[in-house]
Formats: C-alpha cells, structure tokens, sequence
C-alpha cells in the first residue's frame, strides 16, 4: 500500500468515525447509539425515526386515534399537560415522549436534530 492509498484510508476512517460519533449521545433518558434509540425498555431501529420537541398544545392539536390507541399514557399526558415541553421520537413499532424543562429547551431541540440526521443518514 503507498503512502497517498493509506493516507486516502485515514481519511475515509476519520469520516466514518466522526459520523459515527455525530450518531450517538443521550438526552433526559433518551439514549442515541448508531443504530438505534431507547428510553427505559423501549428501542427501535433509528432508520425511519423522527423526533421533534412540542408543546403540550401542539401534541394535542396533532393527537389522533391511532396515536390513542398505540400509546394512550401519551394521548393523556398531551391532554393534562398543556404548556409544557416535550421531546417526541417515533418510529417503526415505536413512540414515546419526555417532558422538557423551559431551560433545556434548545438542548432537546439539538438532540431531537441529532436523531433526525441519524435516522437520514441511514434512510
């Protein structure tokens, strides 16, 4: 192998790691390796998985029977707790939801976009 072929290697490895890195993390419980999210005993495949931080109103407005009937804990959590933040991840076979402080507002909503770009890069 010459030197410009490893040097070319180093820096496709380098890609591969910082993408790998920009694919992990945690937030409030929610935990973001690679290839999947879990918070508590849920997980489910990142591919596909979308997340987003809402008010309690606007997860109200957006509620629908089939949310209801696949998760009614967060169909009533929406209702009781109108002004509060929430960080939303759904996906294939899975959906749950954390309640944010105000002051970690803008640290959710990175995470959330972590998520999103993760779930983007393996689509």
């Amino acid at each position: 192998m010459s030197l410009k072929e490893w040097a070319d290697k180093q820096v496709i490895v380098a890609a591969e790691n910082k993408a790998r890195a920009d694919c992990t993390g945690s937030f409030e419980g929610i935990t973001l390796k690679p290839w999947t999210i879990t918070h508590k005993r849920t997980s489910g495949p990142v591919a596909g998985a979308m997340a987003r931080v809402e008010s309690g109103s606007d997860i109200r407005r957006r509620r629908t029977a089939t949310r209801l009937l696949i998760s009614p804990i967060i169909g009533l959590l929406a209702k009781k707790q109108v002004g509060h933040m929430f960080l939303t991840v759904e996906g294939a076979g899975f959906e749950f939801m954390v309640e944010v402080a105000a002051k970690k507002e803008a640290d959710a909503r990175k995470f959330a976009s972590k998520i999103n770009n993760a779930a983007k890069r393996q689509t």
